[in-house]
């Protein structure tokens, strides 16, 4: 009678027991949470200023019918360049060997009267180039007319540059973060809702920015007889921001 007693209660405590823990595990069930609703946009922005660095490409060819002949003649020409540079004020940092060259080509059938050689024969040229970097554009024209007097007899890839482009970036930000919360005002609008708080911002990298030429009107105060237009260097950037739909 004892031992029944004991099974009787043992068999009570158990079913409380589960009871208990099953009524603990629905409770702590959560509820579903409902997706926050998001729209995600891309702006764009842009600022523009005038380019004060200019980089150009200047150089020496000379040809000969023997290879040391030409290099001879092309050394005393770009020595002649170089020391007319420095004494225009550029300095040695902003001067840069771009490209050393010896070729053969044939002579043609028909030869100017000054040229040595005939027709058909082998002769000889070298090219020897520099990348100068001006820092006052104003003296860009004087620098390419003292240079070809030297003995530049090429010149090539002429392009502009603002030199510190920290004011650009915080003026293009500021008009893609403005651009981007126009656009995603725009897209809620037509879907019947409204823009909430910044989620995610995130500036999209797309590269070193480049100087576009659209602008060339002429900058007044060029000296020299060449005529230099620098027009306008312009920075752009993108953000991609995700904003929360009310």
């Amino acid at each position: 009678m004892l031992n029944k007693r004991f099974a009787i209660a043992a068999l009570l405590v158990t079913a409380v027991a589960m009871s208990a823990c099953g009524t603990t595990q629905t409770g702590a069930q959560p509820n579903a949470q409902e997706p926050v609703r998001t729209v995600t946009v891309v702006g764009q922005g842009k600022a523009s200023g005038t380019p004060d660095v200019a980089h150009i490409n200047i150089g020496v060819e000379t040809h000969a019918l023997s290879a040391q002949e030409a290099m001879n003649a092309n050394r005393n020409e770009m020595n002649a360049l170089l020391a007319k540079l420095k004494a225009m004020g550029i300095a040695d940092k902003d001067m840069q060997t771009s490209n050393f060259s010896i070729y053969t080509e044939q002579l043609p059938q028909t030869l100017p009267v000054e040229t040595k050689g005939v027709a058909g024969e082998i002769q000889y040229r070298v090219s020897n180039q520099v990348n100068i970097k001006v820092r006052d554009v104003s003296k860009l024209g004087d620098i390419l007319d003292q240079a070809v007097s030297a003995g530049a007899n090429s010149v090539y890839g002429v392009y502009f540059e603002v030199s510190d482009t920290k004011d650009l970036e915080a003026q293009a930000r500021e008009k893609a973060v403005a651009d981007a919360k126009s656009r995603a005002e725009a897209l809620t609008k037509l879907a019947g809702v409204s823009v909430g708080e910044v989620l995610v911002i995130s500036e999209v990298i797309t590269g070193s920015p480049s100087p576009l030429y659209y602008n060339t009107a002429k900058v007044e105060g060029l000296g020299g007889g060449t005529s230099i237009q620098p027009g306008e260097y312009e920075f752009s950037l993108s953000v991609q921001v995700t904003y929360a739909i009310k």
